[in-house]
């Protein structure tokens, strides 16, 4: 008999409607949590890439700069003005690149930066390689931005590229020039192949 008045007593109900209340809120308090702390790490993300991306374009446009600058330098005896001032830009970008990339980026902005500096002091004569190697060395630079920029497309989830062999390199392919661009590369570099 004290079986039939428990389960006929109003608060039989009472309890499993609030079991099945708290039941509920926690269940929908611990996917509001977990949507939340999902939207917030989307957010986290996207910010990064942008911030990464506007990194990236600082040290590509500043060590591009300090490039023509050193260019104009050796060619044209321009001031060294704007040698220091791109030198600078590209060694703070470079600093914060070193902060918030990947290794493998780091490392090819790295001999990126390097390259652009042995370049910068060749100018000046106290460059490792000598001033002699100057337009190797800015061959190489060109390779070395070539390979940081493949690196930056990989970390922003881009498809990679390829790049030709600036040696072999055709700019004129399916144009009225492109033959006359094939023979002057192979008249410049005979032991080089160019591109059809």
């Amino acid at each position: 008999m004290e079986l039939e008045i428990a389960a006929t007593s109003p608060y039989v109900p009472a309890l499993f409607g609030l079991a099945g209340s708290l039941i509920g809120g926690l269940v929908a308090g611990g996917v509001s949590l977990r949507v939340t702390q999902q939207a917030r790490e989307a957010a986290e993300q996207a910010w990064m890439r942008d911030s990464r991306r506007d990194i990236y374009d600082r040290f590509l446009t500043s060590a591009q700069q300090l490039l023509d600058a050193c260019a104009n330098r050796w060619r044209l005896g321009s001031e060294a003005d704007s040698i220091e001032t791109a030198h600078r830009a590209t060694v703070e970008a470079y600093g914060v690149i070193q902060t918030v990339a990947d290794e493998p980026l780091v490392h090819a902005a790295r001999v990126y930066a390097r390259r652009l500096l042995e370049l910068e002091a060749e100018l000046d004569g106290t460059g490792k390689l000598g001033s002699d190697n100057f337009d190797i060395v800015a061959g190489l630079v060109r390779l070395a931005r070539h390979a940081t920029i493949d690196k930056m497309r990989k970390e922003l989830q881009l498809a990679a590229t390829t790049w030709p062999d600036d040696r072999t390199f055709n700019p004129f392919l399916g144009t009225p020039l492109e033959k006359a661009y094939r023979e002057a590369l192979s008249a410049a570099d005979g032991s080089a192949q160019p591109q059809a």
